[in-house]
Parts: structure tokens; sequence; C-alpha cells
């Protein structure tokens, strides 16, 4: 049975808390604490199947390393978009492709970006991942 969306975010959540020292918010904070990964529901697709027996879910997530110009920042983010390794995003998600049952089968389809977020008068460094969920 597929999740919910609720289900879904906590249990893609649980994935991404694998990463030691990564912060997980399903929701964009007023206030960024790096390290942080925001998770943004951006589409569902529905009727993947027949009779509605299957949705596909894109998720953004955006991992935001530390302030730009930040050495360690840099090296950090370095890790969350390796293929592999204990800080690698892809591999963390991809470790549970039915996040604990929630859903058919995942992927984390590209990392699209390394781009600035501002937020106030400070901006930092993010990188964000497409996920692929199909529940």
């Amino acid at each position: 049975m597929a999740g919910t969306a609720s289900d879904i975010y906590a249990a893609l959540g649980v994935r991404l808390a694998t990463i030691s020292g990564l912060r997980v918010a399903d929701h964009v904070p007023e206030q960024l604490n790096p390290p942080v990964a925001v998770m943004q529901l951006e589409s569902v697709t529905y009727h993947r199947a027949f009779k509605g027996g299957l949705s596909e879910w894109r998720f953004v997530v955006s991992c935001v390393a530390g302030r730009m110009g930040d050495r360690a920042a840099q090296r950090l983010l370095d890790s969350w978009i390796d293929y592999a390794g204990t800080g690698s995003v892809r591999a963390a998600i991809e470790a549970d492709k039915t996040l604990g049952g929630k859903c058919q089968s995942l992927k984390v389809e590209e990392m699209v970006a390394i781009r600035p977020v501002t937020l106030g008068d400070a901006a930092y460094l993010s990188a964000e991942f497409n996920v692929v969920i199909h529940a």
C-alpha cells in the first residue's frame, strides 16, 4: 500500500538523517541553521498505472552546507554530491528504495545545481537533488 504524503516526508527524512551532522526539515524554515536538508514536494502525477495504482512523487531536496565562501561548507557539499560514501545524499536515500515500505521504488535522479541561497543578509551554499518516488 502506498504511503501518504506525511509518511513519505517522514521516511525520506529518516534516510537523510543517516548523514552525520545533517539536520532535516520537511518545510522551508524561517531561519537557516546549516547543515540542513530541506525537503519540498514539487509534484505528484496520479494514474501512472491502471486504476490509479501508482503515483509518481517528485521531491526537491535542498542541502544547505554553510555560508558562501566557507571552505568547510564547500568540502561538506562535495561529500553530499559524491555518488557513494557516508556523506552521499544519493547513497543515503537509495539505501532503502522502499522507504520502509512507504513506496514501491525511488531514485535520486540528479543533483541539479549548486547555488547560493540568500536569507536576510546572509548567502549560503546549497545543492539541489531531484528525487523520484513511485508509490
